[in-house]
């Protein structure tokens, strides 16, 4: 029985739902499927992209950067919400989202 209980536990942690967008990373299969990491943000950010509006995940929202390119950005009230070297910010969207700080 215990065995079976700790083959759970490993299976869960190997293979779970992966990170949420907005969450750090170094590589791509640490976000999780159909998810990439974005590398040129400080400590990585996991995303999707291209998005488009209502094809991200609960709670993330998709916002269009001036490059036209499109990311699936962890959404927020307050700058407390996002985590640390990010802010809340408004910028080019009707749903505040978390993005670095300049």
């Amino acid at each position: 029985m215990l065995r079976a209980s700790l083959l759970l536990v490993f299976a869960l942690t190997a293979f779970g739902c992966g990170k949420e967008i907005g969450d750090e990373c170094l590589s791509d299969s640490e976000c999780g499927p159909s998810r990439t990491c974005d590398k040129t943000s400080t400590g990585g950010y996991c995303t999707v992209s291209p998005c488009s509006a209502d094809t991200c995940p609960d709670g993330a929202v998709c916002v269009t950067f001036a490059t036209t390119d499109t990311y699936c950005m962890a959404s927020c009230e307050e700058s407390d919400d996002c985590r640390d070297g990010y802010e809340c910010s408004r910028d080019g969207t009707d749903t505040p989202y978390c993005r670095q700080l300049p």
